[in-house]
């Protein structure tokens, strides 16, 4: 049976529903093909009874960012296959970007200003992180050996930089070399503020040149420049 699911997104609370724009290049810079395609969107995984993606996910305290995973095309492709990646939002849903090829497990910290994820069901090393919000991405090491990551969390308002990782390590195969999760559970603690750029400046100035700080206003596109949300105008100081 081919699936027909295709993720619709809200900028009114019901009351008018349409496909997600997809992003007109990917993540490698590269021009997605389907971007012309009127039958062509972003689909994302919003909810996977067997765990294989992590679901869209957001956070009070980085107003505007959402991050998922998912494919471009007709309709969401529901296996795990070379098509997935991973997508990033910053005006709260109305356009998106392709920040990693692959389904990868993530969380945000900092306020936003930091975002740690790895990769999700393969065995893996590293996790990998961003001050920017995707543009540019920095690995580091957390294991000796292959881990299957679960998740990655942080306390509940994501405002620290200290995130907690855990999974299942992996075994090498006794005759072929394979690997598979073993029942051994592994907790990885990284502390993230030694590497942290100089402290963010200019919250009473957001939007000013030498200001760390901007306002954002939701809004659903549809009315040019003009960002009304719901019949009214609302401003959010966050980081650039």
């Amino acid at each position: 049976m081919v699936s027909s699911i295709q993720t619709h997104i809200t900028h009114n609370k019901g009351g008018r529903w349409e496909l997600i724009k997809a992003p007109t290049i990917d993540s490698e810079g590269k021009k997605v093909n389907c971007y012309l395609d009127e039958d062509c969107s972003l689909h994302l995984q919003i909810y996977s009874s067997d765990g294989l993606f992590a679901p869209p996910y957001s956070q009070d305290s980085a107003v505007g960012l959402i991050i998922g995973v998912g494919n471009v095309g007709e309709r969401l492709d529901r296996a795990l296959s070379d098509r997935m990646s991973t997508y990033l939002s910053r005006d709260g849903g109305l356009t998106w970007a392709e920040v990693r090829k692959g389904p990868y497990i993530y969380e945000l910290g900092d306020h936003g200003g930091l975002i740690v994820m790895a990769k999700h069901n393969q065995p893996t090393k590293e996790v990998i992180y961003s001050f920017n919000e995707g543009k540019t991405w920095h690995e580091i090491q957390i294991s000796s050996t292959p881990i299957d990551i679960s998740n990655i969390i942080i306390e509940p308002f994501s405002v620290s930089q200290e995130f907690v990782v855990y999974g299942q390590v992996y075994e090498e195969g006794a005759s072929d070399g394979s690997s598979s999760p073993s029942d051994r559970g592994i907790i990885i603690t990284i502390d993230f503020k030694g590497l942290h750029e100089p402290q963010c400046k200019g919250s009473d100035r957001p939007g000013e040149g030498d200001s760390d700080y901007e306002l954002w206003s939701p809004y659903d596109g549809r009315h040019g420049d003009v960002k009304c949300f719901l019949g009214q105008q609302v401003s959010y100081i966050r980081r650039k």
